[in-house]
Formats: C-alpha cells, structure tokens, sequence
C-alpha cells in the first residue's frame, strides 16, 4: 500500500472516530465521557481536513478558549509563517466556487471598474488565480489586506512576479474606502469585526461587494473554534437573514446569491449549530 493511501486510509479512521464520538455524546448521560476524549484530539494539529469545537457567543470568548486549548504546534494565532504558505499551491488554479465572483468582477471591470479592495486576501490568491481568464487594464488597482506575516510573504512574491504595481498590500481594513470593489473570498469568518460594521465606519464604501466561500446560519449567529493543522482560531457563524437586512440597511442590494452545497460544518456535541452549506453573494449599492 501506498504511503498515500496509508495516510488517507489513517484520516478515513480518524474521522470515524470523531463522529462516533460526536453520536455517542448526543446519547443520555454519555456527553460527559465523549467530550473530554473529543477535546484532547482536537489540541492536536489536524493533519487533513478542519476540526470544529465549541460554540461561544463572542469573538472574545472563543480566542480565550482558543488560547487555553493552543501550544506551540497549534497557536491560537494565524499570523504564522504556515499561513503564508498553505494556499500557494492554489496561485494557478481557480475552484468551481470561484466562478460566480469571477463573472461578476468581469463585469464590473468592464464597467470601469479600477480600485479593487481585496480582505484576507492572502497572496493575492484571487488576483493571480482571475489573471487566467481576465484582462486587467493597465491602471487596475489591486490592494490585498491580510496578516502580517502573509502580506510580507505576499509583497516579496509581487515583487519576484514583477506584478507590485497593480497588486499592493495594505496595513488597515479601512483602505477599502473609495475601492469600487470590495471581495472577500473565505476570510469573512476569521475576523474579529463583521463586514457590515466595515462598510459603516468608510467615509465612500464600494458600490460593489462580493463575498464568497461563507459560512452563514439559518437561524443563529455564534462563534465556534476552528483547528486548521497550523493554528486554532475562532470561527464566526453569522445569522443569515440579518447579515443580509443589515447590508440591505446599508444601501445594498442583492444582485446574485449563491450556495456551495460541498462546504459544510458538524460541530460535535452541537447538532443544532451545523451548517449544511456555505455561501457567496455579490451586492451593489443603489443609488442615492
């Protein structure tokens, strides 16, 4: 047998345990046995895949448990060089997720569109995955807001691809004001401020916003924490509907919504706060 095979057969096993011992908690009685087993495997670095723990009711709070639960394998931090280099293999491809917001960022820069503000954007993941299949004008500004440690990872690679003209990165959040787009691909969930109190505090928001790869619930809005196999970080789950009302309040309307029916989230010991799909969305602000 291939080291390959072994190693997913080893993860196959894994995750049959986890869930057993998630089922196994859901029974009378029988909570107090499987949790504890469940946390101490979770303390461990996820070789594939994520974990999920807990649910809290404030980013606080889960950093706080986060940071009980991390060691120096599995920080309860991010901003570690591991983050810089666990999606560049994805610099050259786009996934099948991609393709909503790639439309709809063609359509927007064959509008005019110049000043694209791009949060957690990692190397600049989208702006060389899209450079595939879109022509960006010569004036396109592409400005990349993320941690510390990837930005610097991100600048030395801009600069090796000779690319730092157009694709720059930013120290604050808050240059997203008087972007013409703003996007966020997978990074919604690990802040610790949600998007619609970003748009609020800009002196001139984006007309268009468009998030993708996002957890949202049906129901409720909470926190979990999230084992990534280099850091444990809290997770937001928003509430859908007033993450929604909330951008509506803002001027924004929905111009497409889409759902990713292939990301999913099982928080053991917690059934009632699984998401079934993650979601993306491109909205547009209305006139005045």
């Amino acid at each position: 047998m291939s080291s390959n095979a072994s190693g997913w057969g080893l993860y196959r096993l894994r995750q049959s345990l986890i869930r057993a011992a998630a089922d196994v908690g859901q029974l009378p009685g029988m909570h107090s046995i499987a949790e504890p087993f469940y946390r101490r495997y979770f303390k461990r670095p996820c070789r594939r895949g994520n974990l999920y723990y807990g649910i809290f009711e404030s980013y606080d709070e889960a950093l706080a448990q986060a940071e009980q639960l991390s060691s120096a394998s599995l920080p309860a931090s991010y901003d570690v060089e591991g983050a810089a280099l666990k999606y560049r293999a994805q610099l050259e491809t786009l996934r099948t997720c991609d393709y909503p917001a790639l439309y709809w960022l063609r359509e927007i820069i064959e509008a005019g569109g110049r000043k694209v503000f791009d949060l957690g954007g990692h190397l600049g993941l989208a702006y060389y995955g899209y450079s595939k299949y879109l022509s960006y004008p010569h004036d396109l500004r592409w400005r990349v807001h993320d941690l510390p440690q990837v930005m610097a990872a991100g600048r030395s690679l801009a600069s090796e691809r000779g690319c730092s003209g157009s694709l720059q990165f930013v120290e604050s959040p808050s240059d997203a004001d008087d972007a013409d787009v703003l996007i966020s691909a997978g990074a919604l969930q690990y802040l610790n401020y949600r998007l619609p109190a970003l748009i609020q505090r800009l002196r001139k928001p984006p007309r268009h916003v468009i998030f993708n790869l996002t957890p949202l619930h049906d129901s409720k809005s909470f926190f979990t924490l999230q084992n990534l196999g280099i850091a444990i970080c809290p997770y937001r789950i928003d509430h859908a509907s007033t993450l929604f009302d909330e951008m509506r309040n803002l001027g924004y309307k929905v111009r497409d919504h889409w759902t990713l029916a292939d990301r999913r989230i099982r928080i053991p010991f917690a059934e009632a706060y699984s998401v079934d799909h993650y979601h993306g969305c491109y909205l547009e602000l209305a006139p005045p």
